[in-house]
């Protein structure tokens, strides 16, 4: 193998050499690789040598020959520019800072207009820290180039180093200029470069960078664009939902960008923005392709926004079932609103105590033309509806069915689960636990939990007493809260306490009753039954999931991040072993950084 130097050819170096070089310059033993390198260099003239014969006098501060070595290196290669930040850093380091600045400075304004070199040398005086000279290169290539790319990227990024960040803005911003393929790439450095909860100082700055070019482009569609993005970062929902109007308006884009504004404002739960989206959607009228959602969305947020309150009523509810009704008068039940009458069934069903109507509205919705898999949700839906009528053996026949056709399917597993479940309720025990035990090895880590826990309760419950009695009160009370019998399941649950004073149950009966609590929204009298479970029964299985429920609430329902936030280090530090590590070492994190 022959290797090439300016067009002289040479023959490849002794293995030996090489190696003995390699391996002392590699532990730092630069006074033994010296002499190899210099041997090698002056055989071959190869730069790879060139620069280790270098870096082996440099780090023994032999200063003058490494300035000699340059010196000549730079005569023969005028246009290595590698070795001229050689030189310089041996001016720096023999307090020659001047000399190294015209170094520098030479490299500058010998810049010719190519887009390679130019870019070579910027990176260079980067990875130096050098970012004052890597400016002045971008901004010389600039002048240079003068057409096409002209260094955006790199250049925001030096201002950004230099903390410099209303040019920074400008920069990434100029990049939308050069080309509006780049909005994701600029979205995604400035989210990088700026913190928008934390940094109000620059997240001011590129509000009013992104108004003035919009106003004075607003023909400008990526303007318009950052802007909403800008208030969606900012998580100022209504500015983004006003952007998003006067966008969709100008464009004519019958609510496209409005409703996509309007999911984001969703599922970050900022129901009124949403919602506000959404009547927008609806005023435009059925011709948009987005009425139906958004009316079907708008509904789902103002149940949302009701269930979550305290306070409210049967009569609030059924207020609400009635603009459901109205909704499906107006467009019809079809596969278009199946999402409204689904909605409207669990309303009927699980809340107005209404299983007749909801069972009507289902069975409608299964005679449509729909796929296998909506055709499986409609029947686990009417089976729980079942359950709620207390025709648990209906619901089973439904469940089997759609375990059957989805054997291998999460929504299969769903429907093993609940079968166990209607077995559970009856007292047949020992088949429920057989399924249960399957279902532990779901890849729904939900139903696994779920199967898992109701199986640990049988196995830890059944065969302690001869009677099995108490745990088909439990069982009872379960399915009594599937109904909505909170009153009926509570005393049922009393009932097992006083019979049955040391019975192994008594945790269980204590979660239990927190749950209900939870389902009334007695946030105060959830939090005290969940908490007689932890400090009676710290050491059983149940103590992790109360404290977890107890962070819950406070974090979510009643808004003391500082409880939730002591309550989540408790699982951290008391249960490092339980199911909620991850969750609650995320909340904990999340909650002391927003302190």
């Amino acid at each position: 193998m022959l290797v090439l130097w300016t067009g002289i050819t040479w023959s490849q170096p002794p293995d030996n050499d090489t190696k003995l070089a390699s391996y002392y310059f590699d532990k730092g033993e630069f006074v033994k690789a010296e002499p190899y390198y210099e041997k090698l260099y002056k055989q071959y003239k190869s730069k790879s040598y060139y620069d280790r014969y270098f870096m082996c006098l440099f780090y023994q501060q032999r200063y003058t020959e490494c300035e000699d070595l340059a010196t000549k290196q730079i005569k023969r290669d005028p246009y290595d520019i590698d070795t001229k930040f050689l030189l310089a850093m041996v001016y720096e380091s023999t307090e020659r800072q001047k000399e190294a600045d015209a170094i520098y400075q030479n490299l500058v304004d010998q810049l010719e207009p190519v887009q390679s070199r130019i870019d070579y040398l910027g990176n260079s005086f980067k990875q130096r820290g050098l970012f004052d000279y890597a400016l002045k290169t971008y901004l010389k290539g600039r002048d240079l180039m003068k057409n096409g790319y002209t260094f955006q990227l790199e250049l925001a990024e030096l201002y950004n180093q230099l903390n410099q960040p209303e040019k920074m803005i400008q920069e990434y911003l100029n990049l939308l200029d050069y080309s509006p393929s780049y909005l994701k790439t600029v979205q995604t450095y400035l989210t990088r470069a700026i913190d928008f909860a934390e940094e109000p100082e620059k997240t001011e700055m590129l509000r009013v960078e992104l108004l003035a070019r919009s106003q004075k482009n607003p023909e400008l569609d990526y303007y318009a664009e950052m802007l909403i993005w800008y208030y969606l970062q900012k998580k100022e929902f209504s500015g983004a939902v006003i952007q998003a109007k006067a966008f969709d308006k100008r464009k004519s884009l019958n609510g496209k960008k409005v409703f996509e504004i309007a999911k984001i404002c969703q599922v970050n739960k900022s129901y009124d923005a949403a919602k506000k989206a959404f009547q927008y959607i609806i005023e435009l009228g059925e011709n948009s392709p987005y009425y139906t959602y958004a009316v079907e969305a708008t509904l789902n947020i103002e149940f949302t926004m009701l269930t979550e309150r305290s306070d409210f009523f049967a009569a609030d509810l059924e207020l609400l079932a009635t603009k459901y009704e109205a909704a499906l008068t107006s467009m019809g039940k079809s596969t278009a609103t199946i999402g409204l009458m689904i909605q409207l069934a669990k309303i009927y069903a699980f809340y107005l105590n209404q299983p007749t109507n909801a069972e009507k509205i289902v069975k409608e919705a299964l005679l449509m033309q729909i796929n296998p898999r909506q055709r499986a949700e409609l029947k686990i839906l009417l089976g729980d509806i079942y359950v709620v009528s207390d025709r648990i053996w209906d619901a089973s026949i439904l469940y089997m069915q759609v375990e059957k056709e989805f054997s291998e399917d999460v929504i299969g597993h769903e429907a093993k689960y609940k079968n166990a479940c209607v077995f559970y309720y009856d007292g047949e025990f020992e088949y429920a636990k057989a399924q249960l035990d399957v279902l532990k090895a779901s890849t729904s880590k939900l139903i696994a939990n779920d199967a898992m826990q109701l199986s640990l309760l049988l196995q830890d419950n059944l065969g302690i007493d001869t009677t099995q009695a108490p745990v088909q009160m439990f069982a009872n009370a379960d399915l009594l809260i599937q109904q909505n019998r909170f009153d009926e399941a509570l005393s049922l649950l009393d009932s097992i306490t006083k019979a049955y004073p040391f019975h192994s149950l008594a945790d269980e009966v204590l979660f239990k009753k927190g749950e209900i609590y939870e389902e009334l929204h007695n946030w105060e009298k959830a939090i005290e039954f969940y908490l007689m479970v932890y400090d009676t029964y710290s050491h059983d299985i149940l103590a992790d999931d109360a404290v977890i429920r107890i962070a819950r609430i406070y974090d979510f329902r009643i808004n003391n991040k500082e409880k939730a936030a002591e309550y989540y280090r408790k699982i951290l530090f008391e249960f490092t072993a339980s199911l909620h590590g991850a969750e609650a070492r995320e909340r904990f994190t999340e909650l002391k950084q927003e302190q």
